[in-house]
């Protein structure tokens, strides 16, 4: 049992007051008259829990004597409530105490207790949700051997349980009968008729194996805590007709919404869930459950294990018993890749980031300087290669220790994700603008004589180790063919598979300075250094400086414009104090100049204090009434597709450079947009420049950790959404469109 159920229970045993309502979402069974019209002998009936006023609880044991398959009869224990009240199942939730009800039958073998589909009940005052009855239920088991008689037999049975109303009151009852009597027919026909009826009536209410029903269940999106307390979260997805069906509308096995009420579990705390709005015509309904690692279990083997109710409009109702094993996957098209692939695409992805707007300048950077290494040693020259390498490696290692630290801390984040906090987005624009003044010579990386080299005129292996760094930084808003689907591999798997993933996104970002530092061939073929050098090093300081624009524009967009005022008078100062430094390094004053730089950043900092604590992230807006873009939201898609018509999203962000490049050259193009007007297209932006679960939950269910994404809904198929290349052109754009329209067609 978990903490807060033992703490909650003893003070139901206290008589706590526990206001709970029934919520419905899983329906109760209504008491009948015929419950209370059976009659037992004396032994076999008890009242309990009693409060001020009388007992709030009967409890019968029953004998249903007609045989069936694998049974020789039935035994129940029946427990009839008063109005309002009720008692829990084997999960009893977030309170209570599991009922507990032990079967003895002389010369008998007894099958498991059969439980029916609890209901739910919630307190909205204290939050808490808790599983079980109200009214009437029964408690049943088969019996599914009797020996022959070797004198009186007798049913024997012990439960104990909880009942709770505005206050909780514990109860227990031992009650036994005769069994022979039963058997051989001493009560009257219409007892017996009675009796059948009941525990026929209950058993319907009993789960039963979805391949039985021919219902197919399956759990996807499954994402695990590294520890205990950790978020653990998941999605089933439920065919009510099999998965050859076509649509949800197939009678008679038709069903409009689903409900799930989770099992208890050694190693998981898992709540219920109810079913998302239908897409019209899907074969689908899909259900995200929630919950944590609880502190008494390890995440061995963890399974999602429950009772799923199916309901139609007709009034229909089936009970689907759900144990399936949870691992950590992701919905891909085609299914989830292997860690082998997946490495392969997040090595091919890093190679290609260096191609990317954003890396261009480091990368520049650093293949030209090995123009200054071509009459140096080969040690100097590996050294250099090394430095550059460490740099990207430690920087990966970095941000996924970083990525690995916030899921066990309860919060799941993609990739790109720090540019969602603007203060990240204002010091990296400090230190581009610090590193292009660097380029120009305002100052050197430490002072000459104990750096010689490294700066304007440095090639050394500290310089390189920054700027692979840089790199990384730089290179986190972008992405590239392979990589989504290799991140989002990563953001659904272990600790242990994000750091090798982000490896191999190091490995590939860092291989094409590495190889032209290390192959001798590129030694010749590399220009001879000279006096041009340092006019290209300079041209690539601006090249830092425009990327500096860009990452004050990415802080103005999520600060405000104040903030950015403030930003850019913190830029200036920085710019100072480094040339004060650069200053007093010429002369040899470096250790003056770093104390007189190091006193004008404190007081910059002092100053601008209100600028840092003021740089919280402002809701972004985009102007999306003219345009025709509207916010994501789910239940407006699915609305969309019901009316017909088809949908575009597009999963965006200010600080994607990527999704900036795809927006200006292909999505705000004249013959895009007067293709998805012709064909009457949906436009839906999902805007993740802030941190917005919703969104990242739907990049998840896609495969993917970060944006851009690009999805075509059919409302012909509408659960078989065909997503988009990170890169877009627009002619691969309108083949998708055209795509559409011979699938609609």
């Amino acid at each position: 049992m978990r903490a807060p159920h033992v703490c909650l229970s003893l003070l139901a045993l206290l008589v706590t007051p526990l206001a709970a309502a029934a919520d419905g979402s899983v329906g109760r069974v209504p008491t009948r008259s015929s419950d209370l019209s059976i009659p037992v002998p004396k032994s076999a009936v008890a009242v309990a829990a009693p409060d001020a006023v009388k007992p709030r609880i009967e409890v019968r044991l029953l004998i249903d004597p007609t045989p069936g398959p694998g049974r020789v009869a039935r035994v129940g224990a029946l427990f009839q409530l008063d109005p309002g009240w009720h008692l829990y199942w084997r999960n009893p939730g977030d309170a209570g105490l599991p009922t507990r009800v032990s079967w003895h039958v002389d010369g008998g073998l007894l099958g498991p207790l059969a439980w029916p589909a609890p209901e739910v009940f919630r307190d909205a005052e204290a939050g808490i949700t808790s599983y079980g009855y109200s009214g009437t239920v029964l408690l049943a088991s088969d019996l599914v051997r009797l020996d022959k008689p070797g004198g009186p037999r007798a049913v024997r049975v012990e439960t104990d349980f909880l009942i709770c109303k505005d206050q909780c009151i514990p109860g227990k009852v031992a009650l036994h009968r005769d069994l022979d009597s039963v058997l051989a027919g001493g009560g009257s026909e219409a007892v017996t008729r009675r009796t059948h009826a009941l525990f026929e009536r209950f058993a319907a209410r009993v789960p039963r194996p979805a391949e039985s029903l021919g219902v197919d269940v399956g759990v996807h999106e499954v994402e695990l805590a590294e520890r205990t307390g950790g978020p653990v979260r998941a999605r089933l997805t439920v065919h009510p007709c099999g998965a050859a069906s076509e649509s949800l509308d197939d009678a008679p096995c038709a069903a409009d919404s689903a409900a799930f009420v989770p099992d208890a579990s050694h190693s998981l705390a898992l709540s219920d869930a109810t079913s998302d709005p239908p897409l019209p015509g899907a074969r689908a309904l899909t259900l995200a459950v929630a919950g944590f690692a609880t502190a008494d279990g390890k995440l061995e083997n963890p399974r999602l294990a429950g009772v799923l109710e199916l309901r139609s409009s007709s009034g229909g109702v089936r009970f689907v018993e759900v144990d399936l094993p949870l691992r950590a996957e992701s919905l891909a098209a085609g299914g989830a890749p292997s860690l082998a692939y997946a490495l392969l695409l997040a090595l091919l992805g890093g190679l290609v980031l260096n191609a990317m707007p954003c890396v261009l300048p480091v990368l520049a950077l650093k293949v030209f300087a090995l123009a200054d290494l071509r009459q140096q040693s080969r040690r100097e020259t590996w050294a250099h290669a090394l430095g550059y390498f460490a740099g990207i490696q430690l920087a990966m290692l970095s941000l996924a220790a970083l990525v690995i630290g916030l899921r066990a801390a309860g919060t799941w984040v993609g990739w790109g994700f720090q540019f969602q906090e603007p203060r990240f987005a204002l010091g990296i624009t400090l230190l581009l603008v610090a590193f292009a003044l660097n380029l120009f010579g305002v100052f050197e990386i430490g002072s000459p004589s104990s750096l010689a080299g490294v700066g304007r005129s440095a090639t050394g292996a500290a310089r390189s180790f920054f700027d692979g760094l840089l790199a990384v930084v730089l290179a986190t808003p972008c992405t590239a063919p392979f990589l989504g689907t290799a991140v989002g591999f990563a953001f659904a798997g272990s600790g242990a598979v994000i750091a090798c993933v982000f490896v191999a996104i190091g490995l590939g970002l860092a291989l094409p300075v590495c190889l032209v530092a290390l192959a001798p061939v590129t030694a010749r073929l590399m220009p001879r250094s000279g006096p041009w050098m340092g006019t290209l090093r300079t041209g690539l300081g601006f090249a830092l400086l425009a990327s500096a624009i860009w990452t004050l524009w990415i802080f103005g967009r999520t600060a405000g414009v104040d903030a950015l005022g403030g930003a850019l008078a913190l830029t200036l100062a920085l710019a100072l104090g480094l040339w004060i430094w650069g200053l007093h390094q010429t002369v040899e004053r470096g250790g003056r100049g770093l104390a007189i730089a190091a006193v004008l950043a404190l007081a910059a900092c002092l100053a601008f204090a209100p600028v840092w604590r003021g740089a919280t992230a402002l809701p972004v807006t985009r102007e999306t009434t003219h345009s025709g873009w509207q916010p994501f939201d789910r239940e407006a898609i699915a609305a969309e597709l019901r009316a017909g018509r088809p949908v575009f999203v597009d999963f965006t962000a200010v600080w994607c450079l990527t999704c900036a490049v795809n927006e200006r050259t292909v999505l705000s193009s004249g013959r895009v947009q007067e293709a998805l007007a012709r064909r009457g297209f949906a436009l839906f932006k999902a805007d993740w420049t802030l941190r917005d679960e919703t969104i990242r939950r739907e990049l998840a269910r896609f495969g993917r950790a970060g944006v851009p994404l690009y999805v075509v809904y059919d409302p012909a198929a509408p659960d078989q959404p065909r997503v988009l290349p990170e890169l877009l052109t627009i002619e691969s754009l309108l083949d998708a469109l055209r795509e559409r329209d011979g699938r609609g067609a």
